[in-house]
């Protein structure tokens, strides 16, 4: 994590160097053209160089380990600088706009046409491509102040080839262009200081990272053995991280070991999931339920009357029986694909028993390894000495 608040902070760093150059050079051709259009876009250009030192500073400080007074971090120090960016282009927005209501009625004399139209373009040309850079990596990384960089570069595409169409108005005198472009520009950053704010100040206000982040958190609990339910999920963003907790039912059965066995289980799989989760509580509650759903090796598909099969792994089939208030519900048969193969023939058929979610496992032998396996699965194995499915799952209602 703190590997990728490093990387976007020597991104910010890259683009300081670059946009102070080039707004510099728009600063000091703009002044010796004379052209007020690239002086405007000049401004952008230094608004974003603040933006830049402001970001900067808050992934430097976001990398920070958590200490008593923080202790979740420094995180928010990166949204708090993408909120303060906001700022400063809305204070740039406003500037342009006053000064492009009187360029609509007045002309500049520029100078240096040539050298003000190719600044204009080479502004562009960059921007546009380190913008794009800026976006991907903010986007890999999570970090909102880099995406507002990078979003803002690119509109750098329309600004500074506007720069180009007014720079070229004023030097052949056509009237209300170069305002016009001016003040195109300056709605263009508010616009994007806009939606800066906007993001920043969710996130300060801990908002949920959204439906698809939603969604993966959850299909990772539910790939976790032995979660029988879950809810009460909960996800925050803070700066380019995640953070969250859920409840998870767990059967009453499972030792406490076990049950927090399976809690690491939980949050490991959606940190692999969703990489940008640092951290995830998992409240363990035992789970109620007069569910249960029961495994039995047979012999052929005769269903409930079907005899039991001595053979647990290599048995012709298993029938799978759905139990709710010791009242048989419904029920299924598959056969064992397993039957004729050689070797970890156990194994196999536990993978398969623990696929169908079965918790319970009725049949007259079962061994060592296999138990394991499937206790591991938290499938629970009752052994029986029943002849038929129906006597063995009334047997087991007792």
């Amino acid at each position: 994590m703190k590997t990728d608040l490093k990387k976007g902070e020597k991104l910010a760093s890259r683009a300081f160097f670059l946009e102070t150059f080039l707004a510099g050079s728009k600063v000091v051709i703009g002044i010796l053209s004379g052209s007020a259009v690239l002086i405007s876009d000049a401004v952008h250009s230094v608004s974003d160089v603040s933006s830049i030192i402001t970001s900067w500073i808050g992934l430097s400080i976001a990398q920070r380990d958590p200490s008593k007074k923080f202790p979740y971090g420094y995180y928010k120090a990166e949204n708090l600088g993408a909120l303060i960016i906001s700022f400063l282009i809305f204070y740039a927005g406003g500037q342009m706009v006053f000064s492009a209501w009187s360029r609509l009625f007045e002309f500049s004399l520029v100078r240096l046409p040539y050298l003000a139209l190719a600044i204009s373009l080479t502004d562009a040309i960059i921007l546009f491509f380190f913008g794009g850079y800026e976006i991907k990596v903010g986007r890999e990384i999570k970090a909102e102040s880099l995406i507002a960089m990078g979003r803002e570069n690119r509109t750098h595409i329309f600004s500074s080839l506007s720069v180009f169409l007014g720079t070229l108005a004023a030097i052949y005198k056509i009237p209300y262009i170069e305002g016009l472009v001016i003040l195109g520009i300056s709605f263009l950053i508010l616009k994007i200081g806009l939606e800066t704010a906007k993001n920043a100040l969710f996130a300060l206000m801990d908002v949920s990272p959204g439906d698809e982040i939603e969604k993966e958190v959850s299909e990772a609990i539910e790939s976790v053995v032995g979660i029988e339910e879950f809810y009460d999920l909960r996800l925050r963003q803070a700066g380019p991280f995640i953070f969250g907790e859920t409840r998870v039912g767990i059967r009453k059965s499972v030792d406490v070991a076990r049950a927090h066995e399976i809690a690491d289980n939980v949050e490991r799989a959606i940190k692999q999931k969703v990489s940008q989760i640092d951290s995830f509580v998992v409240h363990v509650e035992p789970f109620q339920s007069d569910f249960r759903h029961l495994v039995i090796p047979i012999k052929s598909r005769e269903g409930l009357t079907a005899k039991i099969s001595s053979r647990f792994s290599r048995s012709p089939y298993f029938l799978f029986v759905n139990l709710k208030k010791e009242n048989v519900k419904g029920f299924y048969i598959l056969k064992n694909p397993y039957q004729n193969k050689k070797t970890k023939v156990g194994l196999a058929v536990a993978k398969l028993i623990a696929k169908q979610k079965s918790d319970v496992l009725i049949a007259k032998k079962v061994g060592e390894i296999v138990s394991y396996a499937l206790r591991d699965n938290l499938v629970d194995v009752y052994q029986t000495q029943e002849k038929t499915a129906q006597k063995a799952i009334d047997k087991f209602k007792i």
